[in-house]
C-alpha cells in the first residue's frame, strides 16, 4: 500500500510541471494567424521619366529603380504618380518586389517643393499598404518616402520610414 501511495506521489510530482507547462503555453499563445507589425525601412534609388499634359496641367510620371529595405532585403521599386502642375502634389502608387518575387503594394499620396539647387526638388511620399503577395499577402501598414530628384536628368534617391503589419 505504501508503495502504490508512493508511485502515485512521485507521478503527480512529475506530471504537475508538465501540466503547469502545457497550460501555460495556452494562456500564453497567440494564434497561428496574429498579424504582427514590423519596422519598415529602406533606402530607394530610380530613374524617373515623366509626360506632360500641360491643356490639364498635370505631369505623369513613371519611376523605376531599387532599395534595400527591411523585411525586403533587395528590392526593385516600380511607382507612377500624377502630379497637379498647380499644386505639385497628387496621387501615387508603388509596387516594392523583393528578389523572390514577394511584393508589397501601396497607394498614396506625393507632394513635390523645390530646393535651393536648381533643377531638383524634395519630395514627400505617403503611403498606405493595400496588399501584397508571398509572405506579405494581405499585409498592410504605412511609410513615408523622402526623396530628392534631379528635374532634369531623372535621377532620384531618398529614405522611407513606417511599419508593416505581416498577417
Amino acid at each position: 500500500m505504501l508503495t502504490v501511495t508512493i508511485k502515485k506521489l512521485h507521478n503527480s510530482i512529475l506530471m504537475t510541471p508538465l501540466l503547469l507547462s502545457i497550460v501555460a503555453g495556452l494562456m500564453f499563445a497567440t494564434p497561428a494567424n496574429a498579424a504582427e507589425q514590423l519596422p519598415f525601412k529602406g533606402t530607394v534609388q530610380a530613374f524617373e521619366t515623366h509626360e506632360f499634359d500641360f491643356p490639364n496641367h498635370t505631369l505623369y510620371v513613371t519611376g523605376n529603380g531599387s532599395g534595400n529595405a527591411t523585411h525586403l532585403g533587395r528590392y526593385l521599386v516600380e511607382y507612377d504618380v500624377t502630379v497637379s502642375l498647380v499644386t505639385g502634389g497628387g496621387p501615387a502608387s508603388i509596387r516594392l518586389e523583393a528578389a523572390n518575387g514577394d511584393a508589397i503594394f501601396a497607394t498614396g499620396f506625393g507632394q513635390g517643393t523645390p530646393t535651393p539647387i536648381p533643377d531638383v526638388s524634395m519630395i514627400v511620399e505617403t503611403y498606405t499598404i493595400t496588399d501584397g503577395t508571398g509572405r506579405f499577402a494581405g499585409a498592410s501598414g504605412s511609410f513615408t518616402v523622402v526623396r530628392l530628384v534631379n528635374r532634369t536628368t531623372g535621377v532620384t534617391s531618398g529614405t522611407f520610414d513606417g511599419n508593416v503589419v505581416i498577417l
